[in-house]
C-alpha cells in the first residue's frame, strides 16, 4: 500500500474536544472516515472535520452510541437478565465487546437453565459472579486507563506516541490478548520498561495499572 491510501488516525484534545478521528483510504478516491467522542454531536462533528479535507461527497453515513462506561451494577433483577451492550459488557477502552459480551450471554444462558430447573434466584444471579470473576479486574483497570488518558493533552499524546518503538508494537502483536488488553496499554506507555518517564509525563496514577 503506497503511502496516501495508509489509513490515519488524529487525535485532537483542543481543536476538536475529546475526539479521536480516522481516515481509511479504499480505491478510487473513495474511503471510510469516522469520528468518535464523549457528549459531540457526531453529525456536526464529522462535517467539521471533512471540511478540514478539501472537496468531498458523502456516499452514505451511519450513526451509533457506544457505551464505555463498563459494566451496570445488577446484571439481573429479579427475574430480569441484562446482557451485552445493554449490561455494559463493553470494553472501557475500544467499546469492543464481542467476547466479553458473548460470555455473558453463555454465562446467563447457563444460569437460567439452571434457575428454570431449581426456582433459585441465587442460581441465575450465579452468572453475573462468574462474568465478574473473569472480566471484572480487566474492565476495572480500562476505565481508570481511559480517565487517564483522557485528561491528556495533544502534546503529551504525541510524546506517547513518539515513545511507541516497533520492538514493543512486535512484542504487543506475537504476546498479548486482543480481549484483556491492559497489559498492551502498559506497554505501549512504556510504564514497565521506564516508570519514570512514564511518571513525568502523566504523574504517578499509572501505577494502579501495574497492580
Amino acid at each position: 500500500m503506497d503511502k496516501e491510501r495508509k489509513s490515519r488516525s488524529i487525535f485532537r484534545s483542543r481543536k476538536i474536544s475529546r475526539v479521536f478521528a480516522w481516515v481509511i483510504p479504499s480505491d478510487e478516491g473513495k474511503g471510510k472516515i469516522g469520528v468518535a467522542g464523549k457528549g459531540i454531536n457526531v453529525a456536526e462533528t464529522i462535517e467539521k472535520f471533512l471540511q478540514t479535507k478539501g472537496d468531498y461527497s458523502t456516499v452514505r453515513k451511519i450513526y451509533a452510541p457506544i457505551w464505555i462506561k463498563g459494566p451496570i451494577e445488577e446484571f439481573v433483577n429479579g427475574k430480569t437478565v441484562t446482557v451485552g451492550d445493554a449490561a455494559g459488557q463493553a470494553k472501557p477502552t475500544t467499546a469492543g465487546g464481542i467476547y466479553s459480551s458473548g460470555m455473558g450471554g453463555m454465562y446467563a444462558g447457563q444460569a437460567i437453565s439452571k434457575y428454570l430447573k431449581s426456582k433459585k434466584i441465587s442460581d441465575l444471579e450465579e452468572y453475573q459472579k462468574r462474568w465478574t470473576e473473569k472480566f471484572g479486574k480487566e474492565f476495572e483497570k480500562q476505565l481508570f486507563a481511559r480517565k487517564i488518558l483522557e485528561r491528556l493533552d495533544n502534546n503529551t499524546i504525541n510524546k506517547l506516541f513518539e515513545s511507541i518503538t516497533p520492538e514493543i508494537i512486535k512484542e504487543i502483536s506475537e504476546k498479548d490478548d486482543f480481549d484483556f488488553h491492559t497489559g498492551s496499554i502498559v506497554k505501549l506507555l512504556g510504564i514497565k520498561g521506564s516508570l519514570k518517564t512514564a511518571q513525568a509525563i502523566i504523574g504517578g496514577e499509572f501505577k494502579k495499572l501495574l497492580s
